[in-house]
């Protein structure tokens, strides 16, 4: 109850904190994701050798995005626990990881400059905000955390001054993890299908095609019960 005393109130004094040029360009990523997902689609040359490449970073991209989520309080507490007492953003590292193995699987020098110059470009601002919010909520825990723990390249040793925090599972499913790791599964898959169907011409075996489709079926089941019940969420807290 106090948690979410304290939530509500760092969520009021946000809205009123300056936004800067950088803060404001952070949901920038969100939209540049599509594009990347549509040119993925349509110059994919993926191949046997290019899947076995990007499966382990795709993996460890998502395992440490679910690790992060099972430590993170948004709003709340300060993580520095977990993965968060090497690197101060583990989720965007993930995110870069996952980014990197789509790119292995359908290697191509120009997709793959564009993800990495757009990903820092995007991922630089959006940071910059998030310091500029953690430094006026956290004050001096913030900025002892943010001199002694990297943003982007982990450190060897763990944060000294790190937090006793355990991991919990229900953060995981409270941060939505589950949508990304479907999306994962159908781009994946879909790249797959690319290959075999339409740059190979092979026909798709029975099997296959039941498998795409319970993929699909399932995307659409969770998408539309995790929406339908953010919107019942957001009616609630209007009443």
């Amino acid at each position: 109850m106090i948690e979410d005393a304290q939530g509500r109130f760092y969520r009021k004094i946000g809205d009123h904190l300056p936004k800067t040029v950088f803060y404001r360009l952070r949901k920038l990523r969100l939209w540049l994701g599509w594009p990347f997902a549509i040119i993925l689609a349509i110059y994919a040359e993926s191949s046997a050798q290019g899947f076995w490449i990007g499966i382990p970073p795709i993996v460890l991209g998502e395992a440490l995005r679910l690790w992060s989520h099972g430590y993170l309080r948004k709003i709340r507490a300060l993580a520095t626990n977990g993965p968060y007492a090497y690197v101060r953003n583990p989720l965007y590292l993930g995110n870069f990881l996952l980014g990197l193995g789509f790119c292995a699987v359908i290697w191509n020098p120009l997709i793959f400059t564009f993800f990495v110059v757009g990903f820092f470009l995007v991922y630089w601002v959006t940071v910059k905000g998030e310091e500029e919010r953690l430094a006026f909520r956290f004050g001096k825990p913030y900025s002892d955390y943010a001199a002694a723990v990297p943003r982007f390249l982990p450190r060897v040793t763990p944060y000294p001054g790190r937090q006793n925090a355990r991991f919990a599972l229900h953060r995981v499913g409270g941060h939505g993890e589950g949508i990304t790791i479907l999306a994962i599964v159908v781009l994946f898959l879909g790249l797959y299908l690319r290959q075999e169907f339409y740059q190979e011409h092979r026909a798709l075996s029975v099997s296959t095609l039941a498998v795409s489709i319970f993929a699909i079926g399932l995307t659409m089941t969770v998408v539309y019960t995790w929406t339908a019940r953010r919107i019942r969420g957001r009616r609630g807290k209007q009443r």
